[in-house]
């Protein structure tokens, strides 16, 4: 019998500054590895399950510290319904972090089936949403702000 009141709680971010590189994958900068830093302590505590991430190296970094905090390891996948998926197979009831992109994240809180849009500014990088998964379909989403304004 499925529990009614379970909750799976996805943690969406975008990755954090990167280098002005003309390379396609580029770098965090210094800003991007201080914000990176700050999830020890923003999310440190939270109870994180799984790590997903985009295959790009800024996606990767930015997860890198927390993952290490943690003890676990990053789970590459860029598809926003592929991330879906793989979170609702195995981490359902569970907090997962998600660290993707511009475009990446605002599908993956569609996908989940908030009723909120959000775009995501090229030069945003503190947004943190949360989204509350629960077992009837329905996804409450929260904005939250982290590390230096940006």
């Amino acid at each position: 019998m499925e529990n009614n009141s379970e909750v799976t709680t996805v943690i969406c971010i975008r990755h954090a500054e990167r280098d002005n590189s003309t390379t396609a994958d580029p770098h965090l900068n210094a800003d991007g590895i201080n914000r990176a830093k700050s999830l020890i302590h923003v999310l440190g505590s939270s109870e994180i399950k799984a790590i997903y991430t985009s295959n790009f190296a800024r996606s990767k970094e930015t997860a890198s510290f927390l993952a290490t905090h943690l003890g676990i390891s990053s789970v590459p996948i860029d598809e926003a319904a592929a991330i879906k998926v793989h979170v609702l197979e195995h981490h359902r009831g569970k907090t997962v972090l998600v660290v993707g992109h511009t475009n990446t994240i605002p599908e993956l809180i569609s996908l989940f089936g908030s009723a909120s849009i959000f775009i995501i500014g090229e030069n945003k990088f503190d947004n943190l949403f949360i989204l509350n998964n629960f077992s009837q379909g329905v996804t409450k989403t929260t904005l939250l702000k982290y590390g230096k304004p940006s």
